[in-house]
Protein backbone atom coordinates (compact mmCIF):
# COMPACT_ATOMS: atom_id res chain seq x y z
CA UNK A 1 0.00 0.00 0.00
CA UNK A 2 1.54 3.50 -0.91
CA UNK A 3 2.13 6.17 1.51
CA UNK A 4 0.45 9.63 1.67
CA UNK A 5 3.81 10.93 1.13
CA UNK A 6 4.14 8.82 -2.19
CA UNK A 7 1.17 9.17 -3.65
CA UNK A 8 1.66 12.96 -2.96
CA UNK A 9 4.60 12.54 -4.98
CA UNK A 10 2.97 10.86 -7.85
CA UNK A 11 0.63 13.48 -7.84
CA UNK A 12 2.81 16.29 -8.06
CA UNK A 13 4.95 14.40 -10.75
CA UNK A 14 1.58 14.31 -12.92
CA UNK A 15 1.03 17.82 -12.56
CA UNK A 16 4.09 18.94 -13.45
CA UNK A 17 4.91 20.89 -10.30
CA UNK A 18 8.17 19.15 -8.89
CA UNK A 19 9.52 20.23 -12.31
CA UNK A 20 7.62 23.42 -13.07
CA UNK A 21 10.06 26.30 -13.91
CA UNK A 22 10.36 29.46 -11.85
CA UNK A 23 8.62 32.64 -14.34
CA UNK A 24 10.67 35.16 -14.10
CA UNK A 25 10.00 38.58 -15.66
CA UNK A 26 13.40 40.41 -16.52
CA UNK A 27 13.89 44.22 -17.96
CA UNK A 28 16.32 44.69 -20.47
CA UNK A 29 17.18 48.27 -21.76
CA UNK A 30 19.57 48.88 -25.13
CA UNK A 31 19.91 51.88 -27.66
CA UNK A 32 19.63 49.47 -30.69
CA UNK A 33 16.47 47.71 -31.87
CA UNK A 34 18.39 45.00 -33.58
CA UNK A 35 19.82 43.72 -29.98
CA UNK A 36 16.43 44.17 -28.48
CA UNK A 37 14.78 41.77 -31.54
CA UNK A 38 17.95 39.44 -30.71
CA UNK A 39 17.12 38.95 -27.50
CA UNK A 40 13.89 38.68 -27.00
CA UNK A 41 14.52 35.46 -29.87
CA UNK A 42 17.32 33.91 -27.21
CA UNK A 43 14.81 34.43 -24.51
CA UNK A 44 12.56 31.69 -26.17
CA UNK A 45 15.59 30.01 -27.26
CA UNK A 46 16.74 30.22 -23.25
CA UNK A 47 13.42 29.10 -22.10
CA UNK A 48 13.76 25.65 -24.30
CA UNK A 49 17.10 24.79 -23.59
CA UNK A 50 16.81 24.73 -19.85
CA UNK A 51 14.37 23.82 -17.54
CA UNK A 52 15.15 26.24 -14.42
CA UNK A 53 13.74 29.29 -15.35
CA UNK A 54 10.74 30.67 -17.94
CA UNK A 55 11.76 33.87 -18.41
CA UNK A 56 9.70 36.92 -20.14
CA UNK A 57 12.00 39.49 -21.56
CA UNK A 58 10.60 43.01 -21.66
CA UNK A 59 12.65 44.99 -23.98
CA UNK A 60 13.44 48.56 -24.01
CA UNK A 61 15.20 50.57 -26.88
CA UNK A 62 16.10 54.68 -26.09
CA UNK A 63 18.16 56.40 -27.84
CA UNK A 64 21.78 55.96 -26.97
CA UNK A 65 22.75 59.53 -24.84
CA UNK A 66 19.02 58.97 -23.19
CA UNK A 67 19.40 55.13 -22.18
CA UNK A 68 22.63 55.83 -20.27
CA UNK A 69 21.71 59.46 -18.84
CA UNK A 70 18.19 57.04 -17.47
CA UNK A 71 20.63 54.01 -16.70
CA UNK A 72 23.21 56.57 -14.84
CA UNK A 73 20.00 58.21 -12.63
CA UNK A 74 18.42 54.97 -12.07
CA UNK A 75 21.60 53.61 -10.67
CA UNK A 76 22.07 56.45 -8.13
CA UNK A 77 18.49 56.86 -6.95
CA UNK A 78 18.48 53.21 -6.24
CA UNK A 79 15.32 52.49 -7.78
CA UNK A 80 14.19 52.07 -11.50
CA UNK A 81 16.98 50.02 -13.36
CA UNK A 82 16.77 46.76 -15.65
CA UNK A 83 17.85 43.76 -14.99
CA UNK A 84 20.01 43.86 -17.79
CA UNK A 85 21.53 46.70 -20.08
CA UNK A 86 23.45 47.07 -22.80
CA UNK A 87 26.41 49.48 -22.13
CA UNK A 88 27.65 51.21 -24.87
CA UNK A 89 31.67 51.12 -25.72
CA UNK A 90 31.35 54.95 -24.75
CA UNK A 91 30.01 55.27 -21.83
CA UNK A 92 31.60 51.93 -19.80
CA UNK A 93 34.56 53.69 -18.68
CA UNK A 94 32.22 55.87 -16.83
CA UNK A 95 30.17 52.62 -16.03
CA UNK A 96 32.69 49.80 -15.41
CA UNK A 97 35.83 51.64 -14.64
CA UNK A 98 34.70 54.45 -12.41
CA UNK A 99 31.21 52.46 -11.09
CA UNK A 100 31.44 48.54 -10.77
CA UNK A 101 29.66 48.41 -7.88
CA UNK A 102 26.27 49.02 -9.67
CA UNK A 103 26.74 45.77 -11.90
CA UNK A 104 27.14 42.10 -11.03
CA UNK A 105 30.88 40.46 -11.36
CA UNK A 106 30.44 37.92 -14.22
CA UNK A 107 34.31 37.09 -14.27
CA UNK A 108 33.17 33.41 -12.65
CA UNK A 109 30.93 33.11 -15.32
CA UNK A 110 33.49 33.80 -18.24
CA UNK A 111 36.05 31.53 -16.88
CA UNK A 112 34.69 28.31 -18.23
CA UNK A 113 34.66 29.85 -21.88
CA UNK A 114 38.10 32.13 -21.89
CA UNK A 115 39.86 29.47 -24.39
CA UNK A 116 37.33 29.67 -26.86
CA UNK A 117 36.45 33.38 -26.02
CA UNK A 118 38.88 36.07 -27.83
CA UNK A 119 40.06 37.21 -24.99
CA UNK A 120 41.38 40.84 -25.97
CA UNK A 121 37.34 41.71 -26.33
CA UNK A 122 36.75 40.56 -22.99
CA UNK A 123 39.02 43.24 -21.59
CA UNK A 124 37.27 46.07 -22.38
CA UNK A 125 34.53 45.37 -20.33
CA UNK A 126 35.90 44.98 -16.81
CA UNK A 127 36.95 47.06 -13.95
CA UNK A 128 40.05 48.54 -12.13
CA UNK A 129 40.63 45.24 -10.89
CA UNK A 130 40.06 42.94 -14.13
CA UNK A 131 36.76 41.77 -13.29
CA UNK A 132 34.69 40.59 -15.90
CA UNK A 133 31.15 43.59 -15.75
CA UNK A 134 29.61 43.30 -19.55
CA UNK A 135 29.93 40.90 -22.17
CA UNK A 136 30.98 41.77 -25.74
CA UNK A 137 28.35 41.74 -28.09
CA UNK A 138 31.15 41.39 -31.07
CA UNK A 139 34.45 41.45 -32.17
CA UNK A 140 33.97 45.01 -34.02
CA UNK A 141 36.94 43.54 -36.18
CA UNK A 142 38.59 46.07 -38.72
CA UNK A 143 38.63 45.26 -42.31
CA UNK A 144 38.92 46.19 -45.38
CA UNK A 145 35.92 46.45 -48.32
CA UNK A 146 36.84 46.39 -51.71
CA UNK A 147 34.73 47.34 -54.92
CA UNK A 148 36.78 44.32 -56.62
CA UNK A 149 35.72 45.02 -60.22
CA UNK A 150 36.91 48.61 -60.10
CA UNK A 151 40.53 46.95 -59.21
CA UNK A 152 39.69 44.07 -61.42
CA UNK A 153 39.66 46.49 -64.66
CA UNK A 154 42.63 48.40 -63.04
CA UNK A 155 45.00 45.22 -62.86
CA UNK A 156 44.64 45.14 -59.46
CA UNK A 157 44.93 41.72 -57.73
CA UNK A 158 43.84 42.80 -54.36
CA UNK A 159 44.47 39.51 -52.91
CA UNK A 160 48.45 40.76 -53.57
CA UNK A 161 47.81 44.25 -51.36
CA UNK A 162 49.28 42.99 -48.40
CA UNK A 163 50.95 46.13 -46.60
CA UNK A 164 49.38 49.95 -46.60
CA UNK A 165 52.25 50.97 -48.65
CA UNK A 166 50.66 48.61 -51.67
CA UNK A 167 47.34 49.95 -50.90
CA UNK A 168 48.19 53.52 -51.12
CA UNK A 169 50.26 52.76 -54.61
CA UNK A 170 47.26 50.74 -55.79
CA UNK A 171 44.76 53.87 -54.73
CA UNK A 172 47.49 56.23 -57.03
CA UNK A 173 46.25 53.86 -59.85
CA UNK A 174 42.81 53.76 -59.26
CA UNK A 175 41.57 57.42 -58.06
CA UNK A 176 40.57 60.09 -60.37
CA UNK A 177 40.09 63.23 -59.01
CA UNK A 178 38.66 64.73 -62.18
CA UNK A 179 36.14 62.18 -62.01
CA UNK A 180 35.30 62.35 -58.12
CA UNK A 181 36.69 58.87 -57.86
CA UNK A 182 38.87 58.22 -54.67
CA UNK A 183 40.60 54.89 -53.42
CA UNK A 184 39.31 55.84 -50.17
CA UNK A 185 37.39 58.54 -47.87
CA UNK A 186 37.93 59.49 -44.11
CA UNK A 187 36.24 61.06 -41.68
CA UNK A 188 36.84 64.31 -39.85
CA UNK A 189 33.71 64.03 -37.28
CA UNK A 190 34.57 60.84 -35.80
CA UNK A 191 37.65 59.23 -35.19
CA UNK A 192 37.37 55.67 -35.24
CA UNK A 193 39.43 55.17 -38.24
CA UNK A 194 42.53 57.43 -36.21
CA UNK A 195 42.07 54.80 -33.51
CA UNK A 196 41.90 51.89 -35.73
CA UNK A 197 44.97 52.65 -37.66
CA UNK A 198 46.76 53.71 -33.98
CA UNK A 199 45.94 50.83 -32.08
CA UNK A 200 46.74 48.87 -35.53
CA UNK A 201 50.30 50.29 -35.03
CA UNK A 202 50.54 49.40 -31.50
CA UNK A 203 49.81 52.79 -29.78
CA UNK A 204 46.81 53.74 -27.93
CA UNK A 205 44.15 57.06 -27.21
CA UNK A 206 44.53 55.78 -23.72
CA UNK A 207 47.26 52.88 -23.03
CA UNK A 208 46.27 49.38 -20.68
CA UNK A 209 47.92 51.11 -17.55
CA UNK A 210 44.83 54.19 -17.96
CA UNK A 211 47.76 56.15 -19.12
CA UNK A 212 46.50 59.10 -21.76
CA UNK A 213 48.80 57.95 -24.73
CA UNK A 214 46.68 59.89 -27.44
CA UNK A 215 49.56 61.75 -28.60
CA UNK A 216 52.41 59.39 -28.16
CA UNK A 217 54.63 58.75 -31.54
CA UNK A 218 52.24 55.86 -32.95
CA UNK A 219 49.25 58.03 -32.23
CA UNK A 220 50.73 61.06 -34.84
CA UNK A 221 52.25 58.85 -37.32
CA UNK A 222 48.36 57.72 -37.95
CA UNK A 223 47.02 60.96 -38.13
CA UNK A 224 49.71 62.00 -40.04
CA UNK A 225 48.97 58.81 -42.34
CA UNK A 226 45.31 60.14 -42.25
CA UNK A 227 46.35 63.72 -43.48
CA UNK A 228 48.82 61.88 -46.43
CA UNK A 229 46.17 60.11 -47.48
CA UNK A 230 44.17 63.58 -48.66
CA UNK A 231 46.76 66.12 -48.93
CA UNK A 232 50.01 64.14 -50.34
CA UNK A 233 48.72 60.95 -51.57
CA UNK A 234 45.62 62.74 -52.72
CA UNK A 235 44.08 59.28 -52.86
CA UNK A 236 41.40 60.46 -50.47
CA UNK A 237 38.25 62.52 -49.77
CA UNK A 238 36.90 63.71 -46.94
CA UNK A 239 33.42 61.96 -46.34
CA UNK A 240 30.32 64.21 -46.86
CA UNK A 241 29.09 65.04 -43.39
CA UNK A 242 32.31 64.38 -42.05
CA UNK A 243 31.14 60.32 -41.43
CA UNK A 244 30.90 57.26 -43.74
CA UNK A 245 27.69 56.96 -41.64
CA UNK A 246 26.04 60.30 -43.04
CA UNK A 247 23.58 59.49 -45.96
CA UNK A 248 25.54 61.13 -48.44
CA UNK A 249 28.40 59.07 -48.20
CA UNK A 250 26.26 56.00 -49.00
CA UNK A 251 24.75 57.97 -51.94
CA UNK A 252 28.73 58.50 -53.22
CA UNK A 253 29.88 55.31 -52.52
CA UNK A 254 27.15 53.41 -53.96
CA UNK A 255 27.51 55.77 -57.21
CA UNK A 256 31.24 54.14 -56.77
CA UNK A 257 32.65 57.48 -56.45
CA UNK A 258 34.98 55.46 -53.25
CA UNK A 259 36.55 52.18 -54.09
CA UNK A 260 37.88 50.77 -50.69
CA UNK A 261 36.54 51.90 -47.08
CA UNK A 262 38.67 50.10 -44.22
CA UNK A 263 35.75 50.52 -41.01
CA UNK A 264 34.24 47.38 -38.94
CA UNK A 265 32.90 44.56 -39.71
CA UNK A 266 29.24 45.73 -38.49
CA UNK A 267 29.38 48.29 -41.63
CA UNK A 268 28.68 45.26 -43.43
CA UNK A 269 24.94 45.85 -42.67
CA UNK A 270 24.91 49.88 -44.31
CA UNK A 271 25.93 47.90 -47.46
CA UNK A 272 23.27 45.71 -47.70
CA UNK A 273 21.26 48.51 -46.42
CA UNK A 274 21.51 51.49 -47.80
CA UNK A 275 23.64 50.74 -51.17
CA UNK A 276 22.56 48.82 -53.08
CA UNK A 277 23.54 49.11 -56.15
CA UNK A 278 27.22 47.62 -54.68
CA UNK A 279 25.24 44.23 -54.42
CA UNK A 280 27.99 41.34 -55.82
CA UNK A 281 30.69 43.97 -56.17
CA UNK A 282 32.18 44.32 -52.46
CA UNK A 283 34.74 41.94 -51.18
CA UNK A 284 36.11 41.71 -47.87
CA UNK A 285 39.49 41.56 -47.02
CA UNK A 286 41.48 41.82 -43.55
CA UNK A 287 43.46 45.16 -42.96
CA UNK A 288 46.57 45.61 -44.91
CA UNK A 289 49.67 45.59 -42.38
CA UNK A 290 52.04 47.80 -40.81
CA UNK A 291 54.70 45.86 -41.28
CA UNK A 292 55.39 42.20 -41.01
CA UNK A 293 54.18 39.90 -37.99
CA UNK A 294 51.92 43.50 -36.97
CA UNK A 295 48.72 43.60 -35.38
CA UNK A 296 45.88 42.29 -38.26
CA UNK A 297 43.41 44.98 -36.75
CA UNK A 298 41.99 46.56 -33.46
CA UNK A 299 38.53 46.70 -32.17
CA UNK A 300 35.90 49.59 -33.76
CA UNK A 301 32.96 49.99 -31.61
CA UNK A 302 31.16 47.85 -29.47
CA UNK A 303 28.72 47.16 -26.73
CA UNK A 304 28.74 45.52 -23.48
CA UNK A 305 25.46 44.19 -22.10
CA UNK A 306 25.67 43.80 -17.81
CA UNK A 307 23.15 42.70 -15.39
CA UNK A 308 22.60 45.34 -12.86
CA UNK A 309 23.42 44.65 -9.08
CA UNK A 310 20.53 45.64 -7.86
CA UNK A 311 17.96 43.41 -9.93
CA UNK A 312 15.68 40.90 -7.54
CA UNK A 313 16.64 37.96 -10.24
CA UNK A 314 20.27 38.32 -10.80
CA UNK A 315 20.77 34.25 -10.81
CA UNK A 316 18.50 34.30 -13.84
CA UNK A 317 19.63 37.20 -15.86
CA UNK A 318 23.31 35.70 -15.23
CA UNK A 319 21.85 32.48 -16.86
CA UNK A 320 20.19 33.83 -19.44
CA UNK A 321 23.22 36.12 -20.22
CA UNK A 322 25.38 33.20 -20.60
CA UNK A 323 23.27 31.50 -23.06
CA UNK A 324 22.98 34.42 -24.76
CA UNK A 325 26.36 35.50 -25.19
CA UNK A 326 28.75 33.00 -24.42
CA UNK A 327 27.36 29.64 -25.58
CA UNK A 328 28.36 28.03 -28.66
CA UNK A 329 24.42 28.95 -29.59
CA UNK A 330 24.20 32.29 -28.64
CA UNK A 331 27.51 33.13 -30.92
CA UNK A 332 26.08 31.26 -33.51
CA UNK A 333 22.94 33.56 -33.95
CA UNK A 334 25.02 36.22 -33.08
CA UNK A 335 26.38 36.06 -36.92
CA UNK A 336 23.31 34.96 -38.31
CA UNK A 337 20.45 36.93 -36.25
CA UNK A 338 22.24 40.03 -35.40
CA UNK A 339 24.99 40.15 -38.22
CA UNK A 340 27.74 40.65 -36.02
CA UNK A 341 30.96 38.72 -36.00
CA UNK A 342 30.99 36.80 -32.72
CA UNK A 343 33.17 37.22 -30.06
CA UNK A 344 33.16 33.23 -29.41
CA UNK A 345 35.73 32.24 -31.69
CA UNK A 346 35.18 28.31 -31.97
CA UNK A 347 32.38 28.59 -34.17
CA UNK A 348 33.49 30.57 -37.14
CA UNK A 349 34.16 26.86 -39.09
CA UNK A 350 30.54 26.40 -38.17
CA UNK A 351 28.61 26.11 -41.75
CA UNK A 352 26.25 28.32 -40.87
CA UNK A 353 28.88 30.59 -40.76
CA UNK A 354 30.47 30.01 -43.71
CA UNK A 355 27.67 30.22 -46.24
CA UNK A 356 28.31 32.31 -49.84
CA UNK A 357 27.00 35.71 -49.50
CA UNK A 358 25.87 37.31 -52.80
CA UNK A 359 26.13 40.53 -51.75
CA UNK A 360 29.70 40.37 -50.60
CA UNK A 361 31.13 38.75 -53.82
CA UNK A 362 29.97 35.66 -53.65
CA UNK A 363 32.23 34.67 -50.72
CA UNK A 364 31.78 33.70 -46.85
CA UNK A 365 31.86 37.51 -45.33
CA UNK A 366 33.43 35.58 -41.81
CA UNK A 367 36.20 34.35 -43.94
CA UNK A 368 38.33 37.61 -44.34
CA UNK A 369 36.78 38.92 -40.42
CA UNK A 370 38.24 35.55 -39.23
CA UNK A 371 41.68 36.25 -40.33
CA UNK A 372 41.61 39.61 -39.40
CA UNK A 373 40.85 38.79 -35.87
CA UNK A 374 44.21 36.60 -36.15
CA UNK A 375 46.15 39.07 -33.79
CA UNK A 376 43.40 41.16 -33.08
CA UNK A 377 44.32 44.18 -30.33
CA UNK A 378 41.39 45.79 -28.34
CA UNK A 379 40.50 49.66 -27.41
CA UNK A 380 41.06 50.00 -23.72
CA UNK A 381 38.44 52.01 -22.11
CA UNK A 382 38.50 54.09 -19.03
CA UNK A 383 36.34 56.78 -17.91
CA UNK A 384 38.59 59.55 -19.14
CA UNK A 385 37.99 58.02 -22.89
CA UNK A 386 34.07 59.79 -23.44
CA UNK A 387 36.20 63.10 -23.30
CA UNK A 388 38.89 62.19 -25.14
CA UNK A 389 37.34 60.57 -28.12
CA UNK A 390 34.83 64.00 -28.05
CA UNK A 391 37.55 66.35 -28.15
CA UNK A 392 39.10 64.22 -31.58
CA UNK A 393 35.59 64.15 -33.04
CA UNK A 394 35.15 67.52 -32.45
CA UNK A 395 38.59 69.47 -33.17
CA UNK A 396 41.36 67.07 -33.58
CA UNK A 397 40.41 65.70 -37.34
CA UNK A 398 39.12 68.58 -38.28
CA UNK A 399 41.93 71.03 -37.27
CA UNK A 400 44.41 68.80 -39.55
CA UNK A 401 42.50 67.88 -42.23
CA UNK A 402 42.14 71.50 -42.66
CA UNK A 403 45.77 71.94 -42.17
CA UNK A 404 45.23 74.40 -38.81
CA UNK A 405 47.63 72.46 -36.97
CA UNK A 406 50.23 69.38 -37.51
CA UNK A 407 49.27 66.07 -35.91
CA UNK A 408 51.64 66.82 -32.87
CA UNK A 409 50.32 69.95 -32.17
CA UNK A 410 46.62 68.80 -32.20
CA UNK A 411 47.25 66.09 -30.24
CA UNK A 412 49.62 67.63 -27.75
CA UNK A 413 46.06 70.41 -27.15
CA UNK A 414 43.99 66.99 -26.44
CA UNK A 415 46.69 66.02 -23.46
CA UNK A 416 46.94 69.44 -22.29
CA UNK A 417 43.31 69.85 -22.01
CA UNK A 418 42.72 66.60 -20.49
CA UNK A 419 45.57 65.19 -18.95
CA UNK A 420 44.92 66.60 -15.79
CA UNK A 421 41.69 64.99 -14.88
Amino acid sequence: MLSCAAILVILLLASGSVFAAKKVTLEFWTFVSDHQQFYELMAEEFNKAQSEYEITLKGTTIPVEQMHDNLLISLIAGVGAPDIVDVNIQYSGMFFKQNPEYFVDLTDIVEGYRDVMNNARLTVYTDPNGRVMGLPTHLGTGVMYYNKPAFDAAGIDIDDIKFYDEWVEAGKKVTRPDKNIWMTAVENKLARQFLLWTMQKGGYMIDPQGNLTVNGPKAVEALQFIYDLVHTYKIATIAPGGLVGDPSFYDLMNREHVLSLPYAQWFTSRFKNFMPDLAGKIAIRPLPLWEPGGFTSATMGGTGTAVVASSPNKDAAVKFLEYAKLSYEGNVRIWTDLGFDPPRMDVYDDPRLMQPDPYFNNEPALQAIKAGAERLVAKPVWPLSTEVMMKLNRDTLYNVLEGNQTPQEALDEVVSELGGK
